[in-house]
């Protein structure tokens, strides 16, 4: 019977793949919906699809996808709520319950994360996971009831040996921007930490600082969220550390961009997902040292260059409902215009993309990648050394573009973030 249900569910998954467009399209995902009210209402987290997402709550796909009114069943992003049909919600118990110890109760609503439950009750997201016994912060479900420390404060409190400092580059962050952590420790241990479910890498030894690097997504849902940092000592014990940064929404505008006709074939869905998975596997590569030092500098020659659409901007295709967004910087420029690396480095990819037409991807260290699209001519080959300044290739208009370009984007960790920031700032 398990055979059959499964044989049914992946023959649902494949004819839906290929006819997701029949979906009828709707302006934006319903956030509740009063007809499906006594329905499961799930938060998607990063790293969420709705096949996993379906196939953890023994749904299918399609169903989830048709009760939610998802055009692309490809495109859920973190924050996003989706009712399962046929998964009834808990009913919950009155809300700030006393406990016999003086605590309180709070009961999980539809949307509630750990971190909007700490910033409502005034206390740090490292006491109420620790109070709570928390084993994973992304998965809290709706009618749990969770006990409120009474007391203590929102701000984490004294540091923990062999935890001596702790330095964050932003207490608040804008979505799309990058983080810096940096870590003191008293004595030698081994550091590791952990971002929204996703492995910190620090740079440096002993009882020297060591920083990490973490990449704030363009689409993450406004909030308190916490860093979770652990020293392993060479006896083996542990010590852990949490850290709340406040992500802020950026002030990012919308476009609607029209492709000429010649080009429509490229927005295809599939030839977009084969050519993106070539880049994350080289992308998510992670080198153990640092190759650049100091700013990046912008990869044309102009001062200032000319900016004809900036990292983040919401966007639509041809008028599709569909939002996504930009995840780069793009340089107006005429044909044959040279490209200058920004910052040291090695190139890991130099060849024709379809969608991305002739390419270059440099690895900089540390997760953190580089990309130059759209070339009319490639300059370097694979495996080639790059110091600052050094020509990478000519500005064109090959593959996906309406005009001449150069789209300049950077990877930091499989995530993109705002290149821009690297040229005003100097990271770490």
């Amino acid at each position: 019977m398990a055979y059959l249900r499964k044989f049914f569910f992946l023959s649902t998954l494949l004819i839906l793949s290929f006819f997701w467009i029949t979906i009828p399209a709707a302006a934006a995902p319903p956030q509740t919906n009063p007809k499906q009210e006594d329905n499961l209402v799930y938060t998607v987290q990063p790293g969420d699809t709705l096949i996993l997402i379906a196939l953890s709550h023994n749904l299918n796909m399609a169903e989830v996808a048709l009760v939610n009114n998802l055009s692309n069943p490809n495109l859920i992003f973190p924050g996003q709520q989706l009712i399962l049909p046929g998964i009834a919600a808990p009913t919950p118990s009155p809300p700030d319950t006393p406990l016999p110890t003086g605590n309180k109760t709070h009961v999980v609503q539809p949307g509630d994360t750990v971190f909007s439950i700490a910033n409502l009750y005034g206390i740090s997201v490292g006491n109420l996971i620790t109070f709570n016994n928390i084993s994973n912060p992304n998965l809290i479900y709706v009618g749990q009831a969770l006990q409120i420390p009474s007391g203590l404060p929102l701000t984490p409190g004294p540091l923990t040996p062999p935890f001596a400092a702790i330095e964050l580059s932003n207490a608040t962050i804008i979505q799309g921007h990058t983080l810096v952590i940096k870590v003191a420790l008293s004595e030698p241990a081994t550091l590791s930490g952990t971002f929204e479910g996703s492995p910190l890498f620090f740079y440096g030894s002993g009882t020297d600082q060591r920083w990490a690097l973490i990449a704030i997504h363009a689409l993450a849902k406004p909030d308190i969220y916490p860093i979770t940092l652990t020293a392993t000592l060479p006896d083996g014990s542990e010590v852990a550390q949490f850290e709340n940064i406040s992500i802020v929404e950026g002030s990012y505008g919308q476009e609607n961009i029209q492709v000429d006709e010649s080009r429509d074939e490229l927005l295809d869905a599939d030839l977009i997902a084969l050519e993106r998975e070539t880049l994350v596997n080289l992308w998510s590569q992670v080198s153990p040292r640092p190759r650049w030092e100091g700013p990046f500098k912008y990869p044309i020659a102009a001062n200032p260059p000319r900016i004809t659409s900036y990292f983040g901007t919401r966007r639509h295709y041809n008028n599709n409902p569909e939002l996504s967004f930009h995840g780069g910087t793009d340089f107006g420029g005429g044909i044959g215009a040279p490209i200058y690396a920004p910052a040291a480095g090695v190139v890991v990819l130099a060849q024709p993309l379809t969608v991305r037409g002739n390419a270059v991807l440099i690895d900089h260290g540390m997760g953190l990648y580089s990309g130059y699209w759209h070339q009319n001519q490639i300059a370097v080959v694979e495996g080639q050394e790059l110091k600052t300044g050094d020509l990478i290739g000519y500005l064109g208009n090959t593959g996906l573009v309406t005009g001449p370009h150069l789209h300049w984007e950077l990877r930091l960790n499989g995530i993109a973030v705002n290149p821009v920031q690297w040229v005003r700032e100097s990271i770490p």
